[in-house]
């Protein structure tokens, strides 16, 4: 019985990865984006501290 188990859990292991890996690769233009979209925000807000401070040093 105990050797079934471990069968069932490699197979579920299996079939969980296979997943992870199609909706990646499914969505990859979706999830591209969204990463380009988060760095757009962080570079902007990084840009935008600095010009708070840019007025007091000159």
């Amino acid at each position: 019985m105990k050797d079934n188990k471990v069968m069932i859990y490699a197979i579920c292991g299996f079939v969980a990865v296979a997943a992870a890996v199609t909706a990646i690769y499914i969505f990859r233009e979706q999830i591209a984006d969204f990463f380009v979209d988060v760095k757009a925000r962080i570079d902007e807000k990084r840009l935008s501290v600095g010009a708070e401070y840019a007025d007091e040093f000159e």
